[in-house]
């Protein structure tokens, strides 16, 4: 390692094994193509500030844009410093000389790293959008296929009450994913504006305008308090938080997705399904329990994260190194859950028939006929309790409410007319009805 950052007032060299211990380049290195892009932004502004010549800084931002290209060919190994901004800024001056020790005028890692960060928090969003429009695609295809077939509603893991598919899906995944995309517009005003000007904690004086970078990053303003430019992870918790509550939503569906396999109404190809090693009969849905026990990563990811940021003072602290390797994980982990539901779903086949008998042998069209009574005029709770004992007066019998017959009713006192309520299909297909429109109104 060089002494880039290092002077006679820091006291001589660092002890060989702290340096290397302490190096983050083996995680941060994945921010090399939005650290090139925070300097080459940086030097347009030291340009206009007339802090390097033109001719300077195209050298600069030259050999700068050509750095990442040249590394992912394996033309250039970055060099073993702190972190990836010292290594970018050796190999600069071993490439373009002298002028290179300009780079850094004006400029601090701590701004420079929050740049980096929220540069590749903004990547970070369009990926997780990407990743839920992919699954909204896939749900929208099977809710084509398979959104009109009836299937149980569960509560406490009992059949309840008879549903299109569309809206268990719509529950499980469509409705919760949307509230997370408007979770993710909060992480993309986070983000909104440019720490770089913000120096090391307190700016610089240095005539350079922070908006020249600002506007070449896309971002909506410069800094608005070095300070808090400098230290804020609040995007990062945030995100954090998004990818956790996605994983979430994810896990509730794996759970539903679960239990109606082990209940025989769904039905997983070979191609998400896995086998036992010794059970040759077994077809397990291992791609749905690998995706809830992610969901898990994700909570100690946030966790971890806000544990690191706890009680840390105004400004930088190098505790902030450690976000970068939580932040890294649990989007990629939450883009990956994504990527694996929708497989999951395009290879997620719902049992007609065995729905329907689940829904006849549950007794799921017991509030129907409630209240299809209170609707004749019955109260509530008088209709409900004639229901119920009929209920029990049928699955002592051995059956069920839809083998009911006219003289059973009248023996129970209750009307003819509820034979017209025993149709669990139309059922489902009622209870939807007012959803459906309202969606689409």
């Amino acid at each position: 390692m060089s002494s880039i950052a290092r002077t006679d007032a820091t006291g001589g060299a660092l002890d060989p094994k702290f340096l290397e211990w302490q190096t983050s380049l083996p995680v941060d290195r994945r921010l090399l193509e939005v650290d090139v892009a925070g300097s080459v932004a940086h030097v347009e502004g030291l340009v206009a500030g007339g802090l390097v010549t033109r001719e300077e800084g195209d050298t600069l931002q030259a050999a700068l844009r050509s750095l990442p290209g040249k590394v992912a060919r394996g033309e250039v190994e970055l060099p073993l410093e702190e972190d990836v901004h010292m290594a970018v800024e050796v190999w600069l001056r071993a490439t373009v000389g002298e002028v290179a020790d300009k780079l850094h005028t004006g400029r601090s890692r701590n701004d420079q790293v929050a740049t980096d960060l929220k540069l590749w928090v903004r990547s970070a969003v369009n990926r997780l959008l990407a990743g839920l429009e992919g699954l909204e695609a896939a749900i929208e295809a099977w809710n084509e296929a398979q959104g009109d077939t009836p299937m149980p509603a569960y509560t406490h893991r009992q059949v309840a009450i008879p549903v299109l598919a569309r809206l268990w899906i719509g529950a499980a995944l469509g409705e919760p994913l949307a509230r997370d995309r408007r979770l993710l517009a909060v992480v993309e005003d986070e983000i909104a504006d440019s720490p770089l000007g913000a120096g090391a904690i307190g700016g610089n004086t240095l005539p350079i305008d922070p908006w020249v970078p600002a506007r070449e990053l896309r971002f909506s303003s410069p800094p608005r308090n070095p300070m808090d430019a400098v230290g804020s992870r609040d995007h990062g918790l945030t995100l954090a938080f998004a990818c956790a509550r996605i994983s979430q939503h994810l896990a509730r569906f794996c759970a539903d997705v679960v239990e109606l396999s082990s209940d025989g109404l769904v039905t997983l190809s070979g191609a998400v399904a896995c086998g036992s090693s010794m059970m040759p009969h077994k077809r397990n849905p291992d791609l749905f329990e690998l995706v809830r026990g992610q969901a898990a990563l994700r909570q100690g990811e946030l966790v971890a994260l806000m544990t690191t940021f706890q009680g840390l003072g105004t400004g930088y602290h190098r505790d902030l190194q450690q976000d970068k390797q939580v932040l890294f994980a649990c989007v990629d982990g939450t883009v990956a859950c994504l990527e694996m539901i929708a497989l999951g779903i395009r290879n997620l086949e719902l049992m007609p028939e065995r729905c329907v008998t689940a829904l006849e042998r549950g007794d799921a069209i017991a509030t129907d006929l409630t209240e299809a009574l209170v609707a004749g005029g019955t109260a509530f709770r008088q209709a409900y309790r004639q229901i119920g004992a009929l209920v029990a007066t049928q699955r002592a019998a051995g059956k069920r409410l839809v083998d009911l017959r006219a003289e059973e009713l009248e023996a129970a006192g209750l009307p003819a007319s509820l034979l017209d309520h025993l149709d669990v299909k139309a059922s489902a297909r009622k209870r939807a009805a007012r959803y459906v429109r309202s969606s689409e109104s």
